[in-house]
């Protein structure tokens, strides 16, 4: 039950209200503790204690919370704001990262904290049964501490909201968040004599493993499928990649008894194994970043294409973003990314879990991106700059044959779309250098200005150089004709 334990554990922590419900719970056990606590009088404790009286103390009190529920009115409409800038500037798969930010949550827990500190307080101060006024000292004292950590926690929250709505602060935190992922899944390099492994096709009698409910698989505890099939002498074969949308009743996969016979098929029913199975396989109404890298190059990929949309025309904030990807891509070119596939000590087959593989990888990066950016020849250029860098980083001719097509697309796209000359000249010229890096293994990746601003300047000196000697040929006729 791994997966289901994550699963919890990823949505407690894109959880908004999971940190300042603990905040009010420890603001209110810490007050009724503080709050009973002696303090001797004319001794040096007391001497930095609250020196007012019970009416002093309840006005602290009540200022203290007031303000706090304001203050926290404020931060929600801060954070609400936030989204709203997120969701329409950049994309609404970005929720849940902001979501996720721990400071916020922290900032809003320490805010709740004093409110449930200083409200609960208000019934330890005030006039004894016997006569005379009791003041918890210790606890006033408190509340006043509580009240200088909120300022300085929303000076620090204004701070922080500040640098988390930067683009470049947004990427990076994706960014890295999936290379994690990546070093998660794929931890092995590549090898140029790796063996490619294929799928078995499943046994005519071979049951099928049906969704329950519709959504997309998020995650699958290989772990345990693996240890249930070892048991049950079955095997398992998923065919839906995790992060596809899935219908209920569609086909996750394929279940079978390893070398069983019709009668001990029958004494072992393999759909109760598939029935097993389905509390493995983890379909929600969204995706995530558990187990699926797709979709974090599909936030980068999104921020891009939002930002090279007619309402936003940005080009280079989508250029940043291929810069990024390029990063993601040239790690992954590195590792090894075969199905997970899981076998007991005979050799025999248990679980085979498909992954997209580097190719598929590498379609969501460019996919997109090059048919959105298709009129600009700088994010052409950019992205002819993230298949030199991921080149450099193939082992295997497969890989290098996908950057080898991508970089085709690029050319003809830039053929069929720019019409001026130069800009033609500058991505036919910069496809030419990331090709060398792929036909020549070993070869590092060209400058930045190869695909750059320079590398677009260059291209227009030398159009403009090339067309001179045509029009002073032509002015020349004009001058003849004219005579």
């Amino acid at each position: 039950m791994l997966g289901r334990r994550k699963a919890v554990l990823d949505y407690l922590q894109g959880a908004v209200w999971v940190l300042p419900a603990l905040g009010v719970i420890a603001g209110l056990g810490s007050g009724a503790i503080l709050s009973m606590i002696p303090v001797k009088d004319d001794s040096l404790i007391d001497k930095l204690m609250f020196q007012g009286t019970a009416g002093d103390a309840r006005g602290v009190l009540i200022v203290v919370s007031a303000t706090m529920i304001t203050t926290i009115g404020i931060v929600f409409s801060l954070t609400v704001l936030s989204l709203q800038i997120a969701s329409s500037q950049f994309s609404v798969r970005l929720l849940r990262t902001f979501l996720r930010d721990v400071p916020n949550q922290v900032v809003m827990a320490i805010f709740a904290c004093t409110f449930a500190y200083s409200t609960g307080g208000l019934l330890t101060v005030g006039e004894r049964a016997g006569g005379g006024a009791y003041v918890p000292k210790v606890a006033v004292t408190g509340a006043l501490a509580l009240a200088f950590v909120s300022i300085s926690a929303l000076i620090y929250f204004l701070h922080h909201l500040v640098h988390s709505i930067q683009i470049d602060a947004i990427m990076e935190k994706v960014r890295l968040r999936t290379l994690t992922l990546i070093d998660q899944l794929y931890p092995e390099p590549d090898k140029p004599d790796r063996q490619v492994e294929t799928a078995p096709d499943p046994p005519v009698d071979a049951v099928p493993l049906l969704a329950q409910q519709s959504g997309y698989l998020q995650t699958v505890d290989v772990d345990d499928i693996a240890g249930l099939a070892a048991r049950s002498g079955h095997t398992l074969q998923l065919v839906t990649l995790v992060g596809d949308y899935v219908t209920a009743g569609a086909v996750l996969g394929w279940c079978w008894r390893r070398g069983a016979t019709a009668s001990t098929s029958k004494s072992t029913p393999t759909s109760d194994f598939a029935q097993r199975c389905l509390r493995y396989v983890h379909i929600g109404f969204e995706r995530t970043l558990q187990q699926d890298i797709r979709f974090g190059l599909r936030q980068l990929v999104d921020i891009g294409l939002r930002a090279l949309s007619d309402a936003i025309n940005d080009p280079y904030t989508a250029i940043q973003v291929v810069h990024h990807l390029s990063s993601v891509q040239s790690v992954l070119a590195s590792r090894l990314q075969s199905d997970d596939v899981r076998r007991n000590d005979a050799g025999e087959l248990l679980v085979w879990l498909p992954h997209p593989g580097f190719a598929a990888y590498l379609q969501v990066v460019c996919g997109q991106v090059r048919r959105y950016g298709a009129r600009e020849p700088l994010v052409l250029g950019a992205l002819l700059q993230l298949l030199s860098a991921v080149a450099q980083h193939c082992v295997s001719p497969s890989r290098r044959a996908a950057v080898q097509a991508q970089i085709a697309l690029v050319v003809r796209t830039a053929e069929c779309e720019l019409t001026d000359e130069s800009d033609r000249a500058m991505v036919v010229g910069a496809a030419a250098r990331a090709m060398e890096v792929v036909e020549r293994p070993g070869t590092l990746a060209p400058p930045p200005s190869t695909f750059g601003q320079v590398a677009g300047a260059k291209a227009v000196a030398s159009t403009i150089t090339a067309a001179e000697p045509a029009v002073s040929a032509d002015d020349s006729d004009r001058r003849v004709t004219n005579a």
